[in-house]
C-alpha cells in the first residue's frame, strides 16, 4: 500500500452544509460541564472519574471541545464575510441568549429565592452590576459569577460557567484582527496555535507560564480549530488515524501516572478526533441536527439551577444534582433555541451599518 493510498479517503473540505454531528458533540460537551459542576459545587471534585485520570474534569474537557469546534466553525463563518458582517453574526450568537438567561435568572431569584424584597433586590447595586457585566462582557468588566443575596452559597457564586465567554469573545476579536491585517493564512494560524501550545507545554512541564494559563490553553484550542478549517482540503478523515489517536490516549494512561503528560497527549489528539466524530459517523446520529443546537442554553442556564438545588437541600449528591439539573435545564435550553437563538440568527445586519460598508467592499473588489 502506497503512502498516498494510506491517507486516501474523504477530506474535511468534502463536507458541506449542516449534515454533521457537531450539534450532538456540543450538547455532549455542555452535559460534561454540568456533570463536572455537580461534583465541584458539592466539593467532590476528586471523585469525578475524568478528573481522577487526567487531573482535569469532564467539564474542562467539554470547554476544550467548545473552543476547538468554535475555532473551526467560526473560521468557516468568517470566510466570505466582511468584518462587520462577521461581528454581527457573532453578536447574535452570543448576546441575545445571554441577555435572556441573565434577566430570567435574576427575575426568578427576585421572586423565589432572595432574602430581600423583590424590588429592593432588583435595584440593589450588586444585582445591577451582575446584569451589566454579563450583558456586555466588555474588557475591564468581563463576566460576573457572583450574585449576592440569593442562595448564600459560598462566595455568593451564581453562574460559574460564564467565565469562559470573555475568552471566547477575545478569540473572535483576534481572529478578526488577523483576517483584516494579514489574512487567514495557514502559517499565521499555525504560529498562533503553536504559541498557545508552547505556553501549555511549558506550564505542564516546567511550571513556566509564558501566557496566563487559560489564555494559552484557549489560544491553542481555538486556533488549532481555525487551522484545521484552513487546511480542510488536506486533512484526510481516516478511521485508522482516529483509532490510533484514541489508542495513544489509552496507552499514555496505561504507561504513566503523570497527569500532565496525559493532558498533553489528550490535547494533541482531541482536535482530529472531534473532526472525525463530527463528520464521519452517520445514520441515526444525524437526526440530532433536526432537533437544534441546545448546547448554549444548557451552558448558560444550568449552573444557577445546580446551585439552587444544593442551597435548598434538594440534592446532596453529584449524581442527583446532575440528573435534576439536566431535567430542569432542558426546557430552558430548548425554549432558548427555538424561541430566541434560532430566530435571531437570521436577523440581517441593520441597513445603516450594512449599506456604506458593503458599498465600500464592493468598490474595493472592483478596483482590484
Amino acid at each position: 500500500m502506497s503512502f498516498k493510498t494510506l491517507f486516501a479517503g474523504p477530506r474535511v473540505g468534502d463536507f458541506h452544509g449542516r449534515d454533521n454531528n457537531f450539534n450532538l458533540i456540543r450538547f455532549s460537551a455542555a452535559t460534561m460541564v454540568i456533570w463536572t459542576h455537580a461534583f465541584g459545587l458539592l466539593r467532590h471534585t476528586e471523585f469525578e472519574p475524568v478528573h481522577r485520570i487526567f487531573g482535569i474534569g469532564a467539564g474542562d474537557l467539554g470547554v476544550d471541545i467548545f473552543f476547538i469546534l468554535s475555532g473551526f466553525l467560526v473560521s468557516k463563518s468568517l470566510n466570505g464575510k466582511i468584518i462587520i458582517q462577521f461581528a454581527w453574526a457573532r453578536f447574535l450568537r452570543i448576546y441575545p441568549g445571554l441577555w435572556a438567561a441573565t434577566l430570567i435568572s435574576v427575575l426568578v431569584v427576585a421572586v423565589f429565592f432572595t432574602n430581600m424584597s423583590a424590588g429592593r433586590f432588583l435595584i440593589n447595586p450588586s444585582t445591577l452590576a451582575y446584569v451589566l457585566h454579563n450583558a456586555t462582557l466588555l474588557p475591564g468588566l468581563g463576566a460576573r459569577l457572583a450574585l449576592p443575596h440569593t442562595f448564600h452559597y459560598r462566595n455568593d457564586l451564581f453562574n460559574v460557567a460564564l467565565w469562559t465567554l470573555p475568552y471566547e469573545l477575545q478569540m473572535y476579536g483576534l481572529l478578526a484582527l488577523l483576517s483584516v491585517s494579514l489574512g487567514l493564512r495557514v502559517r499565521y494560524l499555525g504560529l498562533i496555535a503553536a504559541s498557545g501550545a508552547l505556553s501549555v507545554l511549558m506550564a505542564k512541564i516546567d511550571g513556566l507560564h509564558l501566557l496566563e494559563v487559560d489564555s494559552g490553553r484557549f489560544l491553542y484550542l481555538f486556533f488549532v480549530g481555525s487551522l484545521m478549517y484552513a487546511l480542510r482540503a488536506r486533512i484526510a478523515l481516516r478511521g485508522w488515524i482516529a483509532a490510533t489517536g484514541a489508542g495513544l490516549i489509552v496507552l499514555t494512561i496505561a504507561l504513566t501516572e503523570n497527569q500532565n503528560a496525559r493532558q498533553v497527549v489528550l490535547l494533541a489528539v482531541l482536535p482530529y478526533l472531534l473532526l472525525w466524530c463530527g463528520l464521519i459517523p452517520g445514520g441515526w446520529l444525524r437526526y440530532w441536527n433536526r432537533l437544534g443546537d441546545y448546547s448554549y442554553g444548557m451552558y448558560i442556564y444550568a449552573c444557577p439551577v445546580q446551585i439552587a438545588l444544593i442551597a435548598t437541600g434538594v440534592t446532596s449528591t453529584p449524581a442527583r444534582n446532575f440528573i435534576f439539573s439536566m431535567l430542569i435545564t432542558a426546557p430552558f435550553s430548548v425554549g432558548s433555541w427555538h424561541l430566541l437563538e434560532k430566530r435571531v440568527l437570521h436577523k440581517q445586519l441593520p441597513g445603516f451599518l450594512a449599506f456604506p460598508l458593503l458599498r465600500r467592499a464592493r468598490a474595493r473588489s472592483l478596483s482590484e
